[in-house]
């Protein structure tokens, strides 16, 4: 793993952030490309400390390692691009580019038992599985499973459209969200890619849209873009046995009729504390997990401190919440309350154009 050099003080960091650079239908992109930002905990305070200018739309990120992986969000030419983080996380360095056959590719994750990297293309509804090689580039053509089925909002889930793949911390599975079907699936992972069947669909309810999700134990706990909900569910001890619902719950207010789509879910690192930014409502919905039960506590609603809460992310110790607000250009930070879990905002905000994507950086 790569070491920083930034300050000791809680929830101190380094920050990747992803921006849109082109002007999409449903964003206008005015973003660099990739920033490297260094996160003050003591003061709260960003700094910028490098551009990384050729990435295209890298609208989300991810970090294995001194590697950094970022997908560019087109309908055509999209492409993977991989950087080395050097001189102890102060630096990115480009070292490849693989093309991603597809339209929209919108998320993009490793697994570091297997060596695989996925990629979920939005448009076109495939999950593409790559090998990964020593120096962590891409080995060969990636694996497409590709997805059939839509779902009843004609505006949005006119076919497949995956949105999210994860694998368990085990390296054995990847859960996948599709949006376009209102389905989440699990894959077993093979050590030639992926199997082409999932182990079980589970079938979100109509129109919800499952956008992300978390894995809590043998709870997954789903953010559902359209019906703007979060659902719990219980995985079977038997394999093949689809999950079902324990517990469902509102990321908005009472009484609330206004536009708004749920955009990303985020598990504290103590295991019991979510958050999920709403894009409309422009806030941060805070609920405790009781696993227990299992029941979604709900804890009250923040203003996320700009318009379009696109990403949010937990610090790597939990200090902090970093929110990027896509359609105000800027980021900020919450403190989060140690004794209660609850947010409170800290420090000023930061102007950075078309924020999209946060990957903190482990020490």
């Amino acid at each position: 793993m790569h070491k920083s050099q930034h300050s000791s003080a809680p929830g101190s960091c380094l920050l990747a952030v992803g921006t849109y650079t082109e002007i999409l239908p449903h964003v206008q992109g005015r973003g660099l490309g990739i920033h490297l930002l260094e996160f003050d905990g003591e003061s709260a305070t960003f700094r910028e400390r490098q551009i990384l200018a050729g990435p295209v739309n890298p609208s989300y990120l991810c970090a294995w390692g001194d590697r950094l992986y970022s997908v560019s969000e087109r309908s055509r030419d999209a492409a993977l691009d991989i950087s080395a983080i050097e001189d102890g996380g102060a630096r990115l360095r480009p070292i490849g580019r693989a093309a991603v056959p597809g339209a929209d590719p919108c998320h993009v994750s490793v697994n570091p038992v297997a060596r695989q990297l996925y990629v979920s293309n939005y448009s076109s509804g495939e999950l593409l599985c790559y090998a990964l090689d020593d120096k962590g580039l891409p080995a060969g053509e990636p694996q497409a499973l590709r997805r059939q089925g839509s779902g009843p909002r004609a505006d949005r889930q006119d076919g497949p459209h995956a949105h999210f793949a994860m694998p368990d911390a085990a390296g054995a599975h990847v859960y996948l969200c599709d949006l376009g079907t209102d389905a989440i699936v699990r894959h077993r992972v093979q050590a030639d890619g992926l199997a082409p069947e999932p182990d079980w669909t589970l079938r979100a309810r109509p129109g919800s849209g499952p956008r992300h999700l978390v894995l809590a134990g043998a709870l997954i706990v789903a953010v559902n873009e359209l019906s703007n909900t979060l659902s719990v569910y219980g995985q079977a001890e038997d394999a093949r046995t689809p999950p079902r619902e324990l517990a469902h719950a509102s990321t908005l207010p009472p009484g609330w009729t206004g536009a708004s789509w749920a955009a990303a879910l985020r598990l504290h690192p103590n295991g019991r504390l979510l958050m999920v930014s709403n894009r409309g409502h422009d806030s941060i919905a805070a609920f405790r997990l009781r696993r227990d039960a299992p029941w979604l506590e709900p804890l009250g609603h923040f203003p996320a401190g700009g318009r379009t809460p696109r990403d949010i992310a937990f610090t790597p110790d939990g200090a902090f919440l970093l929110i990027a607000s896509q359609d105000d250009h800027l980021i900020r930070a919450l403190r989060i309350d140690p004794a209660t879990g609850m947010p409170e905002r800290a420090g000023a905000s930061f102007a950075l154009r078309s924020p999209v994507s946060l990957c903190p950086l482990l020490p």
